[in-house]
């Protein structure tokens, strides 16, 4: 077979005669053009940077803070038609209101409130009043703007209370300017307190109050642009941008996030000469990374009615243009005038210019070989010489040695690296040793402590952000000297008496903080120590032993046993942010039991106000030492002491509770060691990340598992957020968690598996816990159950093969349905002979 050249048909093969007869001139000559646009259709195509991103991906281009260059819209102007925050219509809000009135009531009231705040950071500053604050662009603190924040309420449209923090948060992360005297990168002068954190859209939905106010990074595909003009404010701010993006970790969810000023390159998308109100960002769409502070869920009106997106305030990172060549076009441009040196150049290298390039090279190889020989030649010269050594050159080492001339240096270079490591002020920002003693003398004197109430609510304060691993460490590494002011130190002793001391009012929006606790303990070596720390839970009392990671606020004395670190007994003043509580007289055998498990017990009240929500931050601090602690419980014999006792005791007595009694009061059975029946469903395997989690759990993973537990005659009905009630009754959902997975139920090596069993369950109850469940979102809602943290499994599946007897009562149905044919056939029988008597009777009597 030969094929045909479809432009002359000509054979491919060879040059014989042609098959067929040579076609006109002028269809070749189309047929040639055609050929011709299709190459350079292909060459146009195969030009476009985009074709090649998929193989060769674009890096992005990290933003430099620069003077803004943008126009201010005219005044008035909106995005989208949708009100700036402070001005909720009446059909967004459903309350017909005022505009000058309300905005201008609100905006005094935070104008008085600003100014108050402002006038306590200057006077802790030591600044002069009248150099900042008539300046009407000021950078707030980050105080200020966490306080604004938690003001703000979430899953609602824009509120006029929610604008001082949009507004004091874009004057964190707005480019820097002249008038305010600022350098390049002003918005790193302000640095959160916690790190960027990587997050998406889903979970800033599920888990608002865990990231709230906190720093996330966000990257999506820019879709749309909206100026907005902003309201008259105490910053500075005229107007910002809203950059709606189209998330990267495959959400649906629109991403809506607000900047004070647009770099380069985005800033050509929407011309300022223009005065844009909303502008549709053309595919192909780039790529922008905006880090900044989640502020709140905004509610809004789509195609499918109201959705809530999250909202992220902050500043353009990076910026990667995916092809588009007006981002592209202005990210050069900016890289081209941020050059101070000129650019020439020149397509045209002379051959003289190629032949001194490569002598060069050749040149430069050459001498690097010789150097290095060289070097290599002396190093084995001098090797071999080094045995050569003196017995003057000897004796002058061994007696320097022998004098520890050597040693003193490197002891005391070690002696200041374990110093730096046990001190708490790098991580105390603002607390210098001058004002730690101040504040420890005021707590010495019984006439200056009301006066130390501000100070000590500030210490307590950042002492309480500190995490446990951060405390423990430095603890850990305490040096041998006595401790220093600023040193951590470890805290515990029995209660002796205590005082409970309210934050003043100013500083309760600020610190959240409505009291401190004043302790007065006794050390394990009968020393008295004056405590400040955090709050306590409200069944404290004197008798009570307490433990954790302080501050010492006071030089101490040198150790009599230098073998041991830094601990109270060397202070008398000091402070702490949470402290771990074992009361004297545990409400329950539960409580004992945790206490003696080393579960902090004064985290208990706390988990009690998170019933009903999702697992979050706040959890970790228990939720993995409880779970080592149900299964040292669950598998303690009772001949273990101390322990092994009171956990058999605790074991004897449980309390056996259906899933109505925990939904009806979770508060009653908080940590109360219980007894629940149900069937599993499916379990999955939790991989555990923190080095300090997996030694609370024993291991690098636990087991999540699903049930069902019997409601009984209980019916219970949920209310939903859109007004809806669900009504289940017979079965209700229960989570298990423990840190073995029972043989009956699978392989603990697999990742999840589904198996339906009848389970007794002892351990812990933890509290009720919401999740997703596509039941529950289908009615507008979210799927809450109990979650008990197991300790002992029982398998209630029946040993034999006929739990109920079908085999016997299959058998007696069998005998009497034999028996009953047997009857009929002997009745049959008796009859028929009754009937032969009958007819021999009558014939005899006829005769």
């Amino acid at each position: 077979m030969r094929i045909p050249n479809q432009i002359n048909r000509d054979n491919l093969y060879s040059r014989r005669e042609r098959i067929s007869t040579p076609t006109q001139t002028y269809r070749r000559l189309f047929r040639l053009l055609l050929a011709l646009v299709l190459v350079l259709m292909v060459m146009k195509q195969a030009a476009r940077p985009g074709v090649y991103a998929i193989f060769f991906p674009e890096t992005m281009v990290q933003i430099q803070p620069g003077p803004s260059q943008q126009e201010p819209l005219p005044s008035g102007e909106v995005s989208n038609g949708e009100p700036a925050p402070g001005l909720a219509s009446e059909s967004q809000t459903g309350e017909a209101t005022e505009p000058n009135a309300s905005t201008n009531t609100t905006t005094d009231e935070w104008e008085t409130l600003q100014a108050e705040i402002a006038q306590q950071i200057l006077s802790e500053r030591g600044l002069s009043e009248a150099g900042t604050l008539d300046d009407t662009e000021r950078t707030p603190s980050r105080m200020e703007q966490e306080s604004l924040i938690a003001q703000i309420k979430d899953g609602t449209v824009w509120r006029a209370a929610d604008q001082p923090a949009l507004c004091a948060t874009l004057a964190l992360h707005r480019s820097p300017s002249k008038s305010r005297g600022e350098s390049p990168g002003a918005w790193n002068q302000h640095p959160p307190f916690e790190p960027v954190v990587e997050t998406g859209v889903l979970p800033l939905l599920q888990q608002p109050d865990v990231y709230q106010g906190r720093t996330v990074r966000g990257v999506g595909k820019l879709a749309r642009l909206n100026r907005v003009q902003a309201n008259s404010n105490h910053w500075g701010i005229d107007h910002y941008w809203e950059c709606w993006l189209q998330p990267e970790d495959g959400s649906q969810r629109p991403w809506l996030t607000i900047v004070p000023d647009l770099p380069s390159g985005l800033r050509q998308l929407a011309p300022a000469e223009t005065h844009p109100v909303s502008v549709n960002v053309a595919s192909p769409q780039p790529t922008i990374v905006v880090e900044g502070e989640f502020i709140k869920r905004l509610s809004y009106q789509s195609a499918n009615g109201a959705e809530l997106t999250p909202v992220v305030v902050g500043h353009v990172h990076a910026v990667r243009s995916n092809g588009n060549r007006v981002v592209a076009a202005g990210l050069r441009s900016a890289t081209n005038q941020s050059s101070t040196a000129p650019r020439t150049q020149s397509n045209d290298v002379s051959i003289g210019t190629l032949v001194g390039i490569a002598t060069l090279i050749g040149l430069t190889l050459g001498i690097v070989v010789m150097w290095r020989s060289r070097v290599l030649h002396q190093r084995m010269r001098a090797r071999r010489n080094a045995r050569n050594v003196t017995l003057p050159t000897a004796l002058v080492l061994a007696t320097a040695l022998s004098i520890g001339c050597f040693g003193h240096p490197v002891a005391s270079a070690q002696d200041n690296s374990a110093t730096i490591a046990n001190s708490l002020l790098d991580v105390l920002p603002g607390f210098d040793p001058s004002r730690l003693q101040q504040l420890g003398d005021q707590m010495k004197d019984a006439a200056q402590r009301r006066e130390a109430v501000n100070e000590q609510a500030k210490l307590v304060f950042r002492l309480k952000r500190l995490s446990d691993d951060v405390l423990q460490q430095r603890a850990n590494e305490a040096s041998d000297s006595a401790a220093s002011i600023g040193d951590a130190i470890e805290v515990a002793g029995t209660i002796e008496s205590l005082r409970l001391i309210q934050v003043p009012t100013e500083l309760v929006e600020f610190l959240n903080l409505r009291q401190v606790v004043e302790l007065q303990i006794q050390t394990p070596d009968s020393a008295t120590l004056r405590l400040i720390c955090g709050p306590l839970p409200d069944a404290v009392a004197v008798g009570d032993e307490v433990s954790g990671i302080g501050v010492a606020l006071e030089e101490a004395e040198s150790f009599s046993n230098t073998n041991q670190p830094p601990t109270a007994s060397t202070v008398t003043v000091a402070a702490a942010g949470n402290l771990r509580w074992k009361p004297r007289n545990p409400t329950s055998l539960g409580w004992e039991v945790l206490g003696e498990l080393d579960v902090d017990l004064s985290r208990l009240p706390e988990i009690a106000t998170l019933s009903r929500q999702p697992l979050g931050d706040r959890d970790s601090t228990i939720f993995f030492s409880m779970i080592g602690a149900a299964h040292q419980a669950g598998t303690m014999t009772t001949d273990q002491q101390p322990l092994g006792p009171t956990v058999s005791a605790m074991r004897a007595a449980v309390a056996e509770v259906k899933p109505a009694d925990l939904l009806k009061s979770p508060e009653e059975w908080l940590g109360q060691w219980i007894a629940l029946d149900a069937e599993t469903v499916r379990w999955t395997r939790v991989a555990i990340e923190s080095e300090t989690r997996q030694q609370q759990v024993g291991q690098d993973h636990y087991f999540q598992l699903d049930a069902i537990g019997d409601l009984g005659n209980v019916q219970l009905k949920i209310a939903t957020g859109n007004g809806e009630t669900v009504t289940m009754e017979n079965r209700f959902p229960v989570t298990f968690v423990t840190a073995r997975l029972p043989a009956f139920l699978g392989s603990s090596d697999a990742l999840s598996g589904t198996v339906a069993k009848p389970v007794r369950v002892e351990g812990f109850f933890y509290r009720l816990w919401s999740y997703e469940s596509d039941f529950m979102a289908s009615h507008g809602g979210k799927q809450f159950a109990p979650l008990v943290i197991a300790g002992r499994w029982i398998d209630q599946t029946p040993a034999s093969n006929d739990p109920i007897g079908v085999r016997w009562i299959g058998t007696l149905a069998a005998i009497a349905v034999v028996m009953a044919i047997a009857g009929a056939l002997l009745f049959a029988g008796l009859n028929r002979r009754g009937d032969r008597r009958a007819k021999a009777h009558r014939g005899t009597t006829s005769l």
